[in-house]
């Protein structure tokens, strides 16, 4: 049976997997018809595989996270794609049950963004652009394993408990939630291996995680930040993915179908870890942030300061609900209770979107309902939007199928700067769904509106 054959189409840009048996919720999906079809065209030049849309595996997933107890709701995201156990670009709502695989192993990861008193002109030599690049790379740790500044538990202690607030990063201006709750919690109840990985405070890491300068079409010039909590998440997650399952009585190779009772022990031992590892990928960005402005206006003069900061793989209480995000963005539009008081409550706060590295990126702002009802805007979505542009090639099928010459040749005509030798196949642009048809179906859907878009001048990745 085609899951995704049994999709009804319920408004512009909105498709509805209804529920059947065994499914306790019906799932809201935004994807405008070209996301949800595709076009047929082979993809990235890999004549193996042809863009037929969403994958008939994303639509099993979906339903796998519409059955597990507790749910009462499930959306998914313009850039959704196959994750472990349920897809990314997904949002799960449940009362008090806590699903480890709605935050993943790189808990609190997200974004963000610096910006600039600098202008195009500023940065418009290639030579200063890969000064800046090989300056940067040098700072901030970079690679798998690779650690940040050197530090010990005790150097941290203030960083788990209270995130961005322990550096100093001005209540409710800069970040999305100055910090996490941990209540109850003592350091030795962290997992060996967690506490170990402290010292990554301050690096990037690898993989899809990344530093960009970009020139935004309002004229000015940012700086995106992209990365998580490291391997010191990690670590806290797959301690709870291994408890949790031990608990349930699930086989090896089951991790993913994991739940817990929030009111359980072993529930509020995850829910506090779990926020022990967001103020860390808080703090870790906002480190990082601190490193590349002073980087930035040392290479291009200027001032360069933190604009905003935003998360998109974690769990939070929202409106008396849990609200699990898994590569998807929070999105409070201006008027939301939750932002009353902030700097952010009446335009709604910003929400920082990656594309590639090929296709830049975007700042959003979540857009509110309207009282006649024409408009639901992001209330619809659980207040929440894509967290980038989204796979549409693996890692493997890219790295096997996609030229280095030619997108080595796109890169150095587009003139990105990058750190690297070579681009990173698996993280080129035609690795990931073009970003302005991400975008539209995001406007199409009446989610948010697209503020400023961004195109990439220089970029950093891990070296691995």
């Amino acid at each position: 049976m085609s899951w995704k054959e049994t999709c009804v189409r319920v408004g512009d840009g909105h498709f509805v997997l209804p529920r059947t048996k065994g499914m306790r919720v019906d799932v809201d999906l935004f994807l405008s018809d070209k996301l949800f079809w595709g076009t047929g065209e082979p993809l990235g030049g890999a004549t193996e595989r042809f863009d037929t849309g969403v994958e008939e595996a994303v639509f099993a997933q979906f339903v796998s996270a519409a059955s597990l107890p507790g749910v009462t709701r499930v959306v998914g995201m313009p850039d959704t794609h196959v994750g472990y156990g349920v897809p990314i670009g997904c949002v799960i709502e449940s009362a008090d049950t806590l699903y480890p695989t709605a935050a993943g192993y790189d808990i609190g990861c997200g974004m963000d963004m610096l910006v600039t008193t600098l202008t195009a002109d500023d940065v418009a030599d290639p030579e200063k652009r890969r000064r800046w690049c090989a300056a940067v790379a040098q700072t901030v740790g970079l690679g798998v394993g690779v650690g940040g500044q050197s530090r010990t538990l005790r150097d941290v202690r203030d960083v788990l408990r209270y995130g961005a607030q322990a550096l100093g990063v001005p209540r409710g201006e800069h970040s999305e939630r100055d910090y996490l709750p941990v209540l109850n919690f003592d350091e030795a109840d962290l997992p060996e291996r967690a506490r170990g990985k402290v010292s990554q405070l301050g690096s990037l890491g690898g993989g899809n995680h990344f530093m960009e300068l970009e020139l935004g079409d309002d004229g000015r010039v940012y700086v995106m930040v992209h990365t998580g909590s490291r391997g010191f998440g990690y670590q806290i997650a797959k301690s709870f993915f291994d408890a949790g399952a031990e608990l349930l009585g699930l086989p090896r190779g089951s991790e993913d179908d994991v739940w817990l009772d929030g009111e359980s022990g072993l529930g509020h031992a995850y829910w506090n870890q779990h926020n022990v590892a967001g103020n860390f990928a808080i703090a870790n960005r906002v480190v990082i942030a601190q490193q590349v402005a002073r980087v930035t206006e040392e290479v291009f003069g200027g001032e360069a300061k933190l604009f905003y900061e935003i998360s998109h793989n974690l769990i939070q209480r929202e409106s008396g609900k849990l609200v699990a995000r898994k590569g998807a963005t929070r999105a409070f539009p201006a008027g939301h209770p939750d932002l009353e008081g902030t700097c952010w409550e009446s335009t709604g706060h910003p929400i920082l979107t990656p594309g590639s590295m090929r296709d830049g990126s975007a700042i959003l702002y979540a857009l509110a309902p309207v009282e006649d009802g024409s408009v639901d805007g992001a209330a619809k979505s659980a207040y929440s939007v894509n967290h980038g542009a989204g796979r549409r090639l693996s890692r493997g099928v890219a790295k096997r199928s996609l030229s280095q010459r030619d997108v080595d040749l796109e890169m150095a005509t587009l003139g990105i700067a990058m750190n690297t030798a070579l681009t990173p196949l698996e993280e080129s642009g035609d690795a990931y769904k073009p970003l302005d048809d991400v975008l539209a179906a995001v406007e199409e859907a009446g989610l948010a509106r697209v503020a400023v878009r961004l195109r990439p001048l220089a970029v950093v990745k891990g070296n691995d």
